[in-house]
């Protein structure tokens, strides 16, 4: 399926490109929640007379991401969760509550923009995480998991 891209898609392209897609992929992800349109006549010279409206739609965009990475880069953030005595804890720690301790300062992120590579964090200790809040917006932050008391 052909589409137009409203807003710029990993790996797929940036605003306005045309590229050619599953169709799934197109009706499941892409048009549901509003990343682009079919490419129909109609469609592109609507998508042309109301481009800068996206563009500016856009620029808006990674400007509060970048007003929220200067808020969050470098901050250590702390999670307190039930632990043993070897350090091990008893379930773990997930992007939600890591979300729920940022969030707690005032800073709004999404659970799906912090990334745990390695899956939740089942030990006590400090580690660098990685928040994604644009495509070419990143923080980085520290979370530090301690023992409930």
């Amino acid at each position: 399926m052909k589409i137009i891209l409203l807003q710029r898609v990993a790996n797929l392209g940036s605003l306005g490109d045309i590229v050619e897609v599953a169709n799934g992929y197109a009706r499941n992800y892409l048009l549901p929640f509003g990343f682009a349109k079919r490419a129909t006549d109609a469609s592109l010279k609507e998508f042309e007379a109301r481009r800068s409206e996206y563009e500016k739609n856009q620029t808006d965009i990674l400007a509060s991401a970048q007003v929220r990475q200067s808020k969050l880069e470098g901050q250590s953030f702390q999670v307190m969760a039930k632990a043993g005595v070897d350090g091990k804890l008893f379930g773990s720690v997930t992007s939600f509550d890591i979300v729920a301790a940022v969030n707690k300062t005032g800073v709004e992120i999404k659970k799906s923009e912090v990334t745990l590579p390695n899956g939740p964090l089942k030990t006590i200790g400090e580690f660098d995480i990685t928040v994604i809040l644009h495509h070419d917006v990143k923080a980085n932050i520290k979370v530090n998991v301690t023992a409930e008391a």
